[in-house]
């Protein structure tokens, strides 16, 4: 075992996360006098016992004393023989010894609460039962125990709860974010989002499970750290103890519900009347009782994943291949629909057979629904080389360009020819038009393939269908206006109505495009719903509505993970990094566009890596990282292309940052940005630009057009920002507080550190060295939040008092609370000298008495020391 896996097995064990709701509702019923006991309850794996020992640990030793009860069945008063006189331990079995009990153990507590620890209760032997329901009914001892779901407190102990005296409390699995937190705690670095999404969905929370898990991962050499995140290669290893811990759950359960969750473990997700066909009814209900199986609505899944991963670990090969194969046929049989086919003409694939020809079509559009898009172009060039002409078409492009294939998306479709059919050529140019867009870039091509189909189209949809193709690539090239006049034409069609919505998001009516673009999209065109996220996300930040913005970006990354579509999740990494921006949260922001990024080298298309990368030069500017911005800048400029025009002002933004961070001048840069914004009618991406200016000292260049712009955006932020540029081009301190307030309010804490950065800096011009030190405290505590001060800006101004270490030392005391005598005493120094420090402290923060130090603590550490 390598020293960075010994490492994590120790972080692993130390891990505790995910349960601080229910550690306060403990405390809380600890402290409450009328209540006897709590009872943690749910199902086995779920951390009740180590939730126990941390409610334990966590008790205050100077109102409480814990008593740890160990059960020893057979073994009288065993529970706590540690606690008790050794001659209690043989006395007879009766009143007075229990009394005796129950004295000794309160004597040690005094006056404080009496906490009696049990680790499920129904163990303990009948003594220690009695002894802990004494003292619990007469209120001497609040009982902390667990109870596995299903079953109940033996009879007598479960009085306190029967009379309603004590509460129970439902442990439940852990969600995604705690277990994400586990794994942060295991694994010293960045994760990558979807090794989260794995382990969280192959434990479906269960705290056991997870822990177990992840040592079997380390163990296994799977977990490595690959582009500075820890990563997962490969299925889940699957070591003998890990199974045998699975099979201890499966013990109890009749031979033929084994065999079904066998089977389920290799086809779930199924509908329940196809598995009828296949196990005895019986047989599933058995697995239900055991809470093993989850029935939903319309289909049948293993309660926790990871024991599928056991069973097909550890199925023999021919029967898993009986199973995949009599599913298959099932559902050909019965005419599934083609979601269904293409899970069956995958499985066909797996056992290296050929899937069903007459099906191959549909499944391959299957694929597409189920965005497996690898699959989907797989089917496809079969469903193509069987002679299926343009049927499998939108499959075999999609599924080529979505999985890093443009160029062989293209060649293919080509070599389709020209249909006969008029449909036909209308569906193929679409397609064509498509990926020749997004994924190579040619912008010109595309228009062009697309306006002589449409000369060429007959009546019906495709009359409207290939104008609405027009307008969304319009709208993603940037060119809103023509996006508009062409999606007027052609209102109905999806694709329009998005082209519609990212329009008007873009030219500034963001209200009207987010609820153009909140609407079902239709299953067989996936990327309408990622497109419309960037509408949405863009629409609420210009909109200054941060934490919506935030929930919805977050929102997208989590179905981009469910779904294990790279595209999708490479454009969620890209939106949750335009918002950590816009909140100023630097570390966030190039966290998040290296896992996009690493997910757009390997699947494209080069235009979203061109876009990723212009962010990340940007947050690398932003953290003062002068080295590599310039160069991650110049390959983001080489990468793009017309497919994210739209995104094109985070790339000049990210240019006038590079710019300051290599010294040198920004403003011709800004003017330029600032100009092809305002040319394209994008007031959001303008204000943007603009503020930047104010940010970097230079409020003069962008007071007045901020102000114009404010006027007719009806947007908070931009409001904001030409606040802020006129209180910073006025020089106005006051002013500044109140923008600085109204930054963090928004959510954005970078931007109100600057505004406080710049009050400061004009209070201590004026002489006003109290309120200079009040916000600079202020700017250093909303830095803090933030991982970075950006060059050029004025926290780079930021000047903090000088005082000696002593100084600090003294004044640190002095904030926590001790009296200058303590003090004295502490340090081995008079109290005249301790009040000297602080005068000398006092005066050179501008302040007069301890409460105004206490409030500037932060200077305490901040300060320059000598």
């Amino acid at each position: 075992m390598t020293p960075t896996e010994r490492s994590s097995k120790h972080r692993l064990r130390q891990s505790f996360a995910g349960r601080e709701d229910e550690l306060r509702r403990i405390a809380t019923a600890m402290s409450q006098s009328w209540c006897a006991g709590l009872a943690l309850t749910g199902d086995r794996g779920t951390g009740k016992s180590r939730l126990l020992a941390e409610a334990a640990d966590a008790a205050d030793p100077a109102t409480h004393l814990v008593v740890r009860a160990t059960a020893t069945p057979g073994v009288r008063l065993g529970a706590f023989a540690e606690h008790l006189p050794p001659s209690l331990l043989t006395a007879p079995f009766d009143g007075d010894t229990l009394r005796l009990a129950a004295d000794a153990l309160l004597a040690a507590a005094g006056r404080r609460r009496l906490v009696l620890a049990v680790d499920d209760a129904g163990r303990l032997d009948e003594a220690s039962a009695a002894l802990a329901l004494r003292m619990a009914r007469r209120g001497e001892a609040f009982l902390l125990t667990t109870v596995d779901r299903g079953r109940r407190l033996p009879h007598p102990l479960a009085e306190p709860w029967t009379l309603g005296h004590a509460e129970w409390m439902e442990v439940g699995p852990l969600d995604r974010e705690a277990v994400e937190r586990v794994l942060a705690d295991t694994l010293p670095g960045a994760l990558d989002g979807l090794l989260v999404q794995r382990f969280w969905e192959a434990t479906a929370g269960n705290a056991l499970l997870l822990r177990e898990l992840i040592t079997a991962q380390l163990a296994a050499g799977r977990l490595r750290t690959r582009d500075g995140m820890w990563r997962m290669t490969g299925d889940f290893a699957v070591p003998p103890w890990l199974a045998a811990l699975v099979e201890e759950r499966m013990a109890a359960l009749p031979a033929d519900a084994r065999t079904a969750l066998e089977l389920l473990a290799h086809v779930e997700p199924m509908r329940p009347e196809v598995l009828g066909e296949l196990v005895p009814a019986a047989a599933l209900e058995a697995a239900e009782a055991h809470a093993l199986i989850r029935v939903e609505r319309e289909t049948v899944r293993l309660t926790y994943p990871v024991h599928g991963d056991v069973l097909r670990a550890t199925t023999p090969r021919l029967r898993a291949r009986r199973w995949r194969a009599e599913t298959a046929a099932l559902l050909e049989r019965h005419g599934a629909a083609p979601a269904e086919l293409a899970r069956a003409a995958a499985w066909r694939l797996a056992d290296h057979r050929a899937p069903d020809p007459a099906t191959t079509a549909a499944a391959a559009r299957g694929a597409l629904v189920l965005r497996d898009l690898r699959l989907a172009a797989d089917l496809a060039g079969r469903a193509a080389a069987a002679g299926t002409g343009t049927a499998a078409a939108e499959p075999l492009g999609y599924g080529l360009l979505y999985t890093g294939r443009a160029a062989e998306a293209e060649r293919s479709l080509a070599a389709l020819g020209r249909p006969d059919d008029p449909a036909d050529r209308a569906r193929l140019a679409a397609v064509r038009a498509f990926t020749l867009f997004f994924g190579l870039g040619r912008d010109g091509a595309a228009d062009a393939l697309l306006r002589t189909a449409e000369a060429e189209a007959p009546e019906g949809r495709w009359r409207t269908r290939l104008p609405a193709r027009r307008a969304l690539l319009r709208a993603c090239a940037g060119d809103h206006h023509g996006a508009l006049r062409l999606a007027a034409g052609v209102p109905d069609e999806p694709e329009a109505r998005l082209a519609h919505g990212l329009a008007q998001v873009f030219t500034g009516r963001p209200a009207e495009g987010i609820e153009a673009l909140r609407r079902d999209w239709p299953d067989d065109a996936p990327w309408l719903p990622v497109l419309a996220g960037v509408g949405i996300v863009h629409g609420l930040l210009w909109s200054g509505r941060i934490a919506e913005a935030d929930a919805a970006a977050r929102t997208a990354y989590e179905h981009a993970l469910e779904q294990r579509w790279a595209y999708a999740r490479a454009v969620s990494c890209l939106l949750r990094a335009v918002v950590a921006h816009t909140r100023g949260l630097t570390g966030e922001q190039l966290h998040r566009c290296r896992e996009g990024i690493a997910i757009a080298r390997r699947h494209g298309p080069d235009g979203l890596l061109g876009a990723l990368l212009g962010l990340l030069a940007h947050g690398q500017a932003l953290a003062g990282d002068a080295h590599e911005a310039p160069r991650t800048l110049a390959e983001a400029d080489r990468l793009a292309g017309p497919s994210t025009g739209m995104l094109r002002p985070w790339t000049d933004l990210a240019r006038l940052w590079v710019t300051t961070a290599t010294r040198r001048d920004p403003i011709p840069v800004a003017h330029a940005a600032w100009q092809r914004a305002a040319d394209r009618g994008t007031p959001g991406p303008e204000a943007m630009i603009l503020h930047a200016l104010v940010r970097l000292g230079a409020p003069g260049h962008a007071t007045d057009r901020l102000a114009a712009l404010a006027g007719t955006a009806g947007s908070p932020l931009v409001t904001l920002y030409a606040a802020h540029a006129r209180a910073s081009a006025d020089g106005d301190a006051g002013a500044l507080a109140t923008v600085s307030a109204a930054f963090e309010e928004l959510g954005t804490p970078l931007p109100a550190a600057e505004a406080a950065a710049e009050e400061s800096v004009r209070h201590r011009a004026a002489g006003r060295l109290a309120l200079a030190s009040a916000a600079t405290a202020r700017a250093l505590v909303l830095a803090r939040r933030c991982g970075a001060t950006p060059p050029g800006t004025a926290l780079g101004r930021l000047e903090t008092p000088q005082i000696t270490r002593r100084e600090a030392e003294v004044a640190s005391l002095a904030c926590h609370g001790l009296s200058s005598k303590e003090i004295g005493v502490r340090l081995v120094v008079s109290v005249r000298t301790v009040e000297n420090h602080l005068h000398r402290v006092y005066r050179k923060f501008g302040i007069n008495t301890r409460a105004e130090l206490r409030r500037l603590g932060v200077l305490l550490t901040e300060a320059h020391t000598g």
